[in-house]
């Protein structure tokens, strides 16, 4: 800041009137001392609405908004990510046009809390409030910068995120990696319950006390706790510093691949992948890597836990699926011991059923 140093006073006597007019104070540059704005001159927009997010919300893509799209804007408390309670304010821009989208999205400074972080979430919706463009990371927000932000959006079909990460009346799909455990975390905040989805297993917790952030617990133990994008998960006995990603886990993946089965194991290294229906295909990958089989068409027997085929080049496999308790190397808990049979060669690890057919 420019610092002032001010003459001796000058009093100008006039001689139509007695009026005194101090002299302005000089400045040690040649600056001029900024004038005082008249009464009636308008407030500069960066501090209008001193309780306001102002900017705009973009994506790259040169494509119109789909007719009567819909822009939502939400202030999310990121330590109460994954909760009902991390909506500070939000607004929905109606029929908007083409991007950039410029919005101002008041709050109540009083949901505020000391030493907070705060994030801003955009997401564009069809008129059907299907979501088109959505933003996949919380842009940081600090509500005592008082400068416009900008949200970067992408497409819905390639976000690894919902495009409403704090709306109660929806359930909200989320990824971790817990350690060595890839875990799918999907939180029902009407229901107040995370199911956690591990190794083909499933989990469910229902919401418990907690001094800050999500957490949810039960009598057994287990315990999910968030703290925005980082938490800890309590399972099996075993705690796991988790924080969140994109990628899903094998399983979930295979699952939505139409993968009825799924099996895995070490020494040597393997996984093996069942489809659906009566004689699905199968695929393996042996010894590290180093071998691939491929079957089109097995045979499933009729309890649907064993399947047998062979691969084009003539080699004899065998899978069985006993439903039996499996730990593997990293501690993780199965459902289902799995035995596989290809080439005359012997391999046992810890699968699941992704898909449960009758």
């Amino acid at each position: 800041m420019t610092a002032f140093k001010t003459s001796l006073p000058c009093i100008a006597v006039l001689a139509a009137a007695t009026v005194l007019v101090a002299c302005q104070p000089r400045t040690t540059d040649d600056a001029a001392a900024p004038a005082t704005p008249a009464a009636d001159t308008p407030t500069a927009p960066a501090a209008q609405g001193a309780h306001a997010v102002t900017g705009t919300a973009t994506y790259r893509e040169r494509i119109m908004p789909p007719p009567g799209a819909s822009l939502r804007v939400q202030l999310l408390d990121n330590l109460l990510a994954d909760t009902s309670q991390a909506v500070i304010a939000e607004t929905t821009l109606k029929d908007v046009a083409g991007p950039p989208f410029a919005f101002a999205l008041p709050f109540d400074a009083s949901k505020l809390r000391p030493n907070g972080q705060y994030g801003l979430h955009a997401s564009l919706n069809d008129a059907d409030g299907k979501p088109v463009f959505v933003s996949d990371t919380r842009v940081p927000f600090d509500p005592a910068a008082n400068t416009p932000v900008e949200i970067l959006m992408v497409s819905a079909s390639r976000s690894g995120k919902p495009a409403a990460p704090a709306d109660a009346s929806q359930t909200i799909a989320t990824n971790w990696q817990c350690g060595d455990l890839r875990v799918g975390a999907t939180f029902d905040n009407a229901a107040k319950r995370v199911t956690l989805s591990h190794g083909g297993r499933s989990t469910s917790l229902p919401l418990a006390m907690s001094g800050s952030g999500a957490r949810y617990a039960d009598e057994k133990g287990n315990e999910f706790w968030t703290k925005g994008d980082s938490g800890t998960l309590t399972l099996d006995g075993q705690k796991h510093e988790c924080t969140q990603t994109q990628a899903a886990s094998p399983w979930d993946a295979a699952r939505a691949r139409n993968i009825a089965f799924r099996a895995v194991g070490n020494e040597p290294g393997w996984l093996v992948e069942v489809g659906k229906g009566a004689t699905p295909p199968l695929h393996a990958e042996l010894d590290f890597g180093s071998r691939t089989l491929d079957i089109a068409q097995t045979q499933r027997n009729a309890q649907g836990d064993a399947w047998t085929g062979k691969t084009a080049s003539g080699t004899q496999v065998e899978l069985k699926a006993e439903r039996t308790p499996c730990q593997d190397d990293s501690g993780a808990r199965f459902d289902v011991t799995a035995r596989l049979q290809a080439g005359g060669k012997n391999y046992t690890g810890c699968g699941a059923f992704l898909i449960e057919e009758r």
